[in-house]
């Protein structure tokens, strides 16, 4: 005699998940770390099984079976955001390039070069590859041998120190982003 096992109706899968629901939204909030998020997941993950049920051939693997689709929809909303994050990025980046098109035509203070041997080595070195050759922080830290981390704190403490030696250099025109300066270009090159 042969045994053979029925499959589970969508209503049978439906209670056995609903059975779990406590578990299964404690595995979201673990994996994406917010109740919110996990909700909609869940409820997500709770459309697919019962539009896939028919694909379940043993119903008391269901849970199992179930978990693997919550990890599915974990991947998608991970790729969803990912992908969301690069637009962003994206725009961010569209958005400084217009900025920076717009000053474009403004001539950056003169003094500017001529003070940065003043500053210590990796600061001036931090300066000029990220500010005036346009490099990304990142890519500088790795090439001066920093973490990205160390090189943006180090970087910020950079241009405080410009700014400041700017100010006593050339005065009140170095208020602002230093842009269409009018001080004495004479003295900077002294």
């Amino acid at each position: 005699m042969v045994h053979r096992m029925s499959r589970p109706s969508s209503p049978d899968v439906a209670s056995a998940l609903l059975a779990h629901h406590s578990a299964f939204k404690a595995f979201l909030v673990s994996r994406v770390g917010n109740a919110a998020d996990a909700d909609d997941l869940l409820q997500n993950g709770l459309i697919k099984a019962l539009q896939r049920a028919d694909e379940l051939k043993d119903g008391e693997k269901s849970v199992a079976w179930f978990y693997q689709i919550l990890r599915n929809v974990i991947i998608d909303h991970a790729r969803s955001r990912n992908a969301t994050r690069r637009r962003e990025d994206a725009w961010t980046a569209d958005a400084i390039t217009l900025a920076d098109d717009a000053d474009a035509e403004r001539v950056l203070c003169g003094c500017f070069a001529h003070l940065l041997p003043s500053l210590k080595p990796t600061h001036a070195e931090l300066l000029r590859r990220v500010d005036l050759e346009g490099r990304p922080v990142s890519a500088t830290a790795i090439a001066l041998g920093m973490t990205a981390n160390n090189a943006s704190v180090t970087l910020h403490r950079a241009r405080a120190e410009l700014r400041k030696k700017l100010q006593e250099f050339c005065g009140a025109c170095a208020d602002g982003a230093c842009l269409d300066c009018n001080c004495d270009r004479s003295s900077a090159e002294k």
